[in-house]
């Protein structure tokens, strides 16, 4: 519920001014060490909250600063429900938070502001997970997610995609990024590099004491859009060739080397496929039944036909 707090704190310190520390721990129900953690949290994120010492001290908001969230025009407040997060937020324990969040905000609009914003979201549902795939596991991620946050350094264990071996690394969390249902972290590992890690192959996170050294100048969403092709298109990951019919092909899309081929006369298309393993291929080809054919790799292939076969026989018994 940590989401749900801070925005709590933050609009508690608008509404009230200074505020102790115990005092906020009261209020919330929580521990004043716990209180700590969140105003280092909102000092991070660039909220400008401030400690004071002395008899009359407490903590405060910069003064003049304010987040008005009945500032919205008819327009922006319309796009508030299709934001869409509060499932994305689900892996990290934040989904029902930022439901209430998102409630909150919502109540705090003119009539008419919520009534057209409420018409919205009914109207219009976002759904940011890709057809035809499986969730992924993604245990460690709300530790990355405490780490970001922090600005703490990470030591990592991460299983490799072509290899599925597991490799130690120490890094500097930049960023996290959610692309097609799927968590990466961008982060710099050692000499400097800044690489990009599928959040579902960390298999171990220890959070670090030191604090991640980011530079000034590093912006997440630049980073991502200028690297993210280049990203995708050099996993050497598991390669399969395939023929491909028209419905399967759209399943495949973002698995796809180059850009998809005209369809044949038959119906049929040859196409080049990179997936993270071998497994992942086997089930993701298996699944699309008739509307595809392995022709490379041989192992490949003969997995799949001799599920074909061991679910021929299943059936046939009954």
């Amino acid at each position: 519920m940590r989401a749900d707090r801070l925005l709590a704190i933050l609009l508690l310190l608008q509404r009230g001014g200074r505020m102790t520390a115990g005092e906020l721990a009261r209020r919330l129900e929580v521990s004043e060490r716990t209180i700590y953690r969140d105003l280092e949290a909102l000092g991070a994120a660039g909220v400008p909250v401030y400690a004071e010492q002395g008899r009359n001290g407490g903590v405060r908001l910069l003064e003049g600063y304010r987040t008005d969230l009945s500032g919205l025009s008819l327009g922006e407040a319309e796009l508030v429900p299709l934001l869409g997060l509060s499932d994305v937020f689900a892996s990290v324990g934040v989904g029902p938070p930022l439901r209430s969040a998102e409630e909150k905000l919502l109540s705090s609009l003119p009539d008419e502001q919520r009534r057209r914003a409420e018409q919205s979201r009914r109207r219009i549902y976002v759904d940011l997970s890709r057809w035809w795939d499986h969730a992924e596991p993604v245990a460690q991620l709300p530790a990355v997610v405490e780490a970001v946050l922090a600005g703490h350094k990470l030591r990592i264990q991460y299983r490799r995609g072509e290899d599925a071996t597991v490799v130690k690394r120490t890094v500097d969390p930049f960023g996290l990024v959610i692309q097609g249902g799927t968590w990466y972290l961008v982060a710099q590992a050692r000499k400097g590099q800044i690489r990009t890690y599928r959040v579902s192959r960390i298999e171990g996170v220890e959070t670090l004491q030191s604090s991640a050294e980011i530079p000034d100048d590093f912006d997440l969403p630049s980073y991502w859009t200028q690297n993210k092709h280049e990203f995708h298109m050099s996993r050497k990951g598991y390669q399969v060739v395939a023929k491909v019919r028209p419905r399967a092909l759209r399943a495949l899309a973002d698995r796809l080397v180059g850009e998809p081929p005209p369809e044949s006369d038959a119906g049929w298309v040859t196409v080049e496929l990179t997936f993270e393993y071998r497994g992942r291929a086997f089930e993701q080809l298996l699944g699309l039944g008739a509307g595809v054919k392995v022709e490379e790799p041989d192992e490949l292939r003969l997995a799949i036909s001799k599920a074909a076969d061991e679910l021929r026989t299943l059936y046939a018994e009954d």
